[in-house]
């Protein structure tokens, strides 16, 4: 059984690829420009072109579709990206396994769950809820994995990875752009991917939309402390207005349309995992502390 990730140069699917190579499965790595882990089959492909796509796919039985690109990008590639996915899955018959994120529900505040209601108010929002329903719409099996905010070896570009992990890391404090009292649950890039393997492997995921299992939900300011305690990094953490993120955002694009998700970080954030591990039995999350220790064992390395 063929294994093909679409997007496995960096992040979940970089991530997704290590995992089922270290299993020993069949598995090509698709990419842009290489970049992918030592024993995937390292294949070119242009997600914004159907036949490089189509190509790219040939024998799949599992697509993991988690390329991502910039924000300023999203409205511009995605659709096509997409569309074009859809219809290499079509045309070899393999399931699509979709690496979503959250946004699609809108402003929720407290535990939210898969039978939450999509209310998404700003266009980021939008455009995920739209492309979820474009896929479940296809021909063929589609699994729609979502996660919250992930950090971990790899998770380039995470909040708390590159506000609270790598600065801590380096001796200096965290900063956060909001309040550091308010729950919010962070996945470590390693159980997502570990979850989202197991949904591409079984039928039972076919058709609907799993939230991947994460540790227990912290505080930012109890993430910031636990992260202290693993670094020996007593330093306090800086909380810096909102308005920096419009800010900083004139000179790192990948911040660039973040404060339509403020609502995730100004109200409790506490994501409901329980239909999976009811179906699939219990993941053996990792605890936040030895995700820390690798997660900065990796920044040290990086």
């Amino acid at each position: 059984m063929t294994v093909v990730v679409l997007g496995a140069g960096r992040g979940i699917g970089r991530e997704i690829t290590r995992q089922l190579v270290a299993a020993g499965r069949e598995v090509r790595a698709v990419t842009r420009s290489g970049g992918v882990p030592e024993g995937a089959q390292d294949v070119r492909g242009d997600l914004m072109d159907r036949a490089s796509t189509i190509k790219a796919v040939e024998g799949a039985s599992v697509i993991h579709l988690a390329a991502n690109v910039p924000y300023p990008n999203w409205q511009e590639m995605l659709p096509t990206m997409v569309e074009n996915t859809i219809a290499a899955a079509e045309a070899v018959g393999a399931k699509i396994v979709f690496a979503d994120n959250l946004y699609a529900y809108g402003p929720v505040s407290g535990q939210f769950d898969e039978t939450t209601p999509e209310r998404p108010v700003g266009p980021k929002e939008k455009l995920r809820s739209e492309l979820g329903k474009r896929l479940r719409q296809a021909s063929v099996p589609v699994t729609t994995c979502r996660s919250s905010d992930y950090y971990g070896p790899g998770g380039i570009g995470s909040l708390p990875g590159e506000l609270v992990i790598k600065p801590m890391t380096r001796g200096k404090a965290a900063m956060w752009f909001w309040s550091l009292d308010i729950p919010h649950t962070f996945a470590y890039l390693a159980d997502t991917a570990r979850a989202q393997i197991v949904l591409g492997d079984d039928e039972r995921a076919d058709g609907r939309i799993w939230h991947t299992p994460a540790a227990e939900t912290l505080t930012v300011r109890e993430f910031v402390a636990l992260t202290g305690r693993v670094l020996g990094n007593a330093r306090k953490p800086m909380r810096l207005p909102a308005a920096a993120v419009t800010v900083t955002a004139l000179f790192d694009k990948r911040l660039r349309g973040a404060r339509e998700m403020d609502h995730q970080r100004t109200s409790p954030w506490v994501v409901d995992h329980s239909a999976y591990e009811a179906t699939f039995g219990p993941l053996p999350v990792t605890p936040h502390e030895q995700a820390i220790e690798e997660t900065v064992r990796w920044y040290r390395s990086a």
